[in-house]
């Protein structure tokens, strides 16, 4: 996979994050760019959550979104890992992994 494929795929994260509400289409469509097949469960709790704004679910909920979508985009085989700040809007942002010692999230996903 290539670094555009990379970079497309946490540029659309990164958007959603920021934007208003979750959308499973954003899941949808990173997963067929990286090659993954989503595992089911995580997909199917993260399905049911499509369009929900992220300021009407639970907190509980909210926080644990990274955590279900790094299990639906794992695929079973490697994992995927991204960190999260929380803007004062309520939505989540994926951060900028390339300000950070650890390798950006989508080169650890690809570098598998």
């Amino acid at each position: 996979m290539d670094d555009v494929k990379a970079l497309a795929a946490l540029t659309a994260l990164n958007e959603m994050f920021a934007g208003s509400h979750f959308s499973i289409c954003t899941i949808d469509t990173v997963a067929k760019l990286l090659g993954v097949h989503p595992q089911r469960d995580a997909y199917d709790t993260l399905h049911a959550l499509h369009c929900v704004h992220w300021s009407k679910m639970p907190r509980e909920l909210r926080d644990r979104m990274p955590e279900l979508i790094q299990q639906a985009l794992a695929d079973g085989t490697a994992p995927f890992q991204f960190e999260l700040k929380q803007p004062s809007n309520n939505a989540l942002q994926v951060l900028d992994q390339s300000k950070h010692t650890r390798r950006p999230l989508l080169q650890r996903l690809i570098n598998r």
